[in-house]
């Protein structure tokens, strides 16, 4: 497959799910897979910085030499996971999830609970394509397929697989990209 980006930087997406608290070993495996697929089409893999699937998905990003970003909901740059290779300190607490959002070009969810809500929802107001994996189960999967009001602004797309979701999610950016009026979009082919 070969998506034509309009990009003068990298990529950044987005992954969105579950804490340490409630992440299952399906949704750490899921996002993992994920993190890989970003690092293959050199794409930017950010998360907020924490354990559970942010963990897993910057683990994954690593594996294949993938570019990391934890945007923190503390002040200081401590209890990051090991996988974080930029740190952004925000000290501002979960209202962080909107720096999460602004700094992405798309989103995927895995798994999830109420912060990851927060997020999708947050993703949908501001228009950012966003894909469920709805076999990590929690929040993703109640979320799939759906809008999240009439206005049917961005459809939170259902996805089975972390490659499926890169394949979604790249058309959806570059759809996006492709109506934007901005200027100083550069064309970038990725193969997948």
């Amino acid at each position: 497959m070969r998506i034509e980006i309009r990009m003068g930087r990298k990529l950044q997406i987005a992954v969105l799910g579950s804490s340490k608290e409630i992440c299952t070993k399906k949704a750490y495996d899921l996002a993992e897979q994920t993190g890989e697929e970003i690092a293959k089409i050199d794409a930017i893999c950010l998360t907020g910085g924490g354990h559970g699937v942010m963990e897993a998905a910057m683990k994954g990003a690593k594996k294949h030499g993938g570019l990391t970003l934890g945007i923190l909901p503390w002040g200081r740059m401590e209890h990051y996971n090991k996988y974080c290779d930029v740190v952004v300190a925000t000290g501002i607490g979960f209202s962080r999830d909107a720096i999460n959002l602004n700094s992405c070009d798309g989103a995927i969810l895995v798994g999830g609970g109420a912060g990851t809500l927060n997020e999708a929802t947050y993703a949908y107001i501001e228009d950012i394509p966003i894909v469920a994996l709805t076999p990590s189960g929690g929040m993703a999967k109640k979320v799939a397929g759906t809008f999240f009001d009439e206005r049917k602004t961005e459809k939170v797309w259902d996805v089975k697989t972390p490659k499926e979701a890169i394949e979604r999610i790249l058309k959806e950016i570059e759809k996006k990209k492709l109506a934007s009026k901005r200027r100083g979009f550069k064309k970038r082919q990725i193969e997948y």
